[in-house]
């Protein structure tokens, strides 16, 4: 059992399920935790899982409510971004904030500038959960005519970044200029789907390719391939999400990236590969179909050079067997 005190969130009879079973509200939620688990760290879990901040307000989960008629829900009209915290600071913030809001005036969804938490916001938000580094989620809908959709942030563990992944190569689903598709929207199931079928086959997640057999990116990440030539990254043509991460090396990398159409045949020439995003960093590929690959100096390399510095102290994390979503 687990004392409530100043959980001023957790009202009955949401609060006499924690007091008496926190693991099973937990898992109801979708979090795990080992047998052994001191109290503490449940209850500081249970508020990680358990408040929203809504337009600047914190609230618990319970007491969430969206309007039935708002097109985000009915329509997947809204938009979403992700991204680590480092010492409570949300990682590359400002270029999730300029995505969201492009992505927003694609899909004709107005948001008041005022309404999206800057870094400061996000941040206060994440120290009144937790000591720990978290993944945020900000989330934005469009509405219903005459009245303005929900703005909202939820938080979760850090997933433990897989060592390596292995790829299964197919056809891209979604054609070039469907911005509901392509970009970071509530209508995000064709990617799901499309990893769920390579986890079928055996592999971690899928890569996709464009209708002329072109390297585009993998369903949840951005990937970069090591060519005798150097380093590359698919072009952003319209056909895959140019993320965050991927910006970041492109501009900043301490080693020559270029962006160019690969075709899937250069996979037999690669030296090294990995895939990126905000939520895990880099994680290196060591397999694409039939081919393998090592876990390369240079990869390593750039693992080193980009990944944030950890916080002193435990760090709460979770194993999960899929790709994050980005």
């Amino acid at each position: 059992m687990v004392e409530l005190d100043d959980w001023w969130w957790a009202e009955t009879p949401m609060g006499d399920r924690i007091r008496i079973d926190p693991v099973g509200v937990l898992a109801d939620r979708g979090v795990n935790i080992p047998p052994g688990t001191p109290d503490t760290t449940i209850r500081e879990v249970l508020r990680i899982v358990s408040l929203l901040w809504v337009d600047g307000r914190i609230i618990p989960l319970e007491h969430f409510y969206i309007d039935p008629a708002d097109e985000g829900l009915l329509f997947g009209r809204g938009v979403w971004e992700s991204t680590r915290t480092q010492d409570g600071v949300p990682w590359l913030w400002p270029w999730h904030l300029d995505r969201l809001r492009k992505t927003a005036a694609v899909l004709g969804i107005n948001i008041a500038p005022e309404r999206l938490p800057n870094a400061n916001q996000v941040a206060e938000y994440v120290r009144t959960l937790t000591s720990q580094d978290v993944v945020i989620r900000l989330n934005a809908t469009a509405g219903r005519p005459g009245m303005p959709g929900m703005v909202w942030m939820s938080a979760a563990l850090q997933q433990i970044p897989p060592a390596s992944i292995s790829l299964q190569t197919c056809p891209n689903p979604v054609q070039k200029g469907q911005p509901y598709l392509l970009w970071k929207t509530f209508q995000y199931a064709t990617r799901l789907r499309v990893g769920q079928q390579a986890t079928q086959a055996g592999y971690d997640s899928a890569l996709l390719l464009d209708a002329d057999g072109n390297l585009q990116e993998a369903s949840h990440a951005n990937i970069f391939i090591r060519l005798p030539e150097g380093w590359a990254t698919p072009t952003a043509n319209g056909g895959l999400l140019p993320g965050t991460v991927r910006q970041f090396l492109l501009q900043q990398s301490p080693l020559p990236i270029r962006e160019q159409l690969i075709p899937v045949e250069l996979i037999e020439q690669a030296s090294e590969v990995f895939v990126t995003n905000s939520n895990m960093g880099i994680v290196p590929v060591t397999q694409i179909d039939r081919y393998t690959y090592p876990v390369g100096a240079e990869t390593t390399a750039l693992m080193n050079w980009l990944t944030p510095t950890t916080p002193a102290g435990n760090q709460l994390r979770f194993v999960e067997r899929r790709t994050p979503m980005r």
